[in-house]
């Protein structure tokens, strides 16, 4: 019954830390007076997932954009909704979208606001 219990638990925490988004190193939650946010899905060279970029002000480098994990390992999207849905469990609601050109290319920029607790 005890080890079970580890067991669960332990997964849990795993799930639990599955669950936060990283940015260049800090975990978003933790970053002080940032309430909004926008994001940006790409292709990933040659495949069909998802990378995504979010921007809070802390610079424009796509390499200081990019949604990781805690070990600072990309994190790879089926889709934007599984972007989306990743966000609103951490407390993020999406509140418009808009148009940017960059170098020719057009992207759609999602932005999205900090849920009032």
């Amino acid at each position: 019954m005890k080890k079970g219990l580890i067991i669960l638990l332990l997964v849990l925490c795993y799930q639990t830390k599955a669950q936060q988004i990283f940015i260049n190193g800090q975990n978003l939650t933790t970053i002080k007076n940032v309430n909004y946010i926008t994001v940006k899905a790409q292709k990933t060279w040659m495949a069909t997932r998802l990378s995504a970029f979010l921007d809070y002000g802390q610079g424009s480098s796509e390499r200081e954009q990019e949604i990781t994990d805690a070990n600072k390992k990309s994190m790879f999207f089926k889709s934007r909704v599984d972007i989306f849905n990743l966000l609103d469990r951490n407390g993020w609601e999406l509140v418009d979208n808009y148009e940017e050109t960059k170098d020719g290319k057009t992207y759609i920029l999602h932005i999205f606001r900090r849920k009032k607790a």
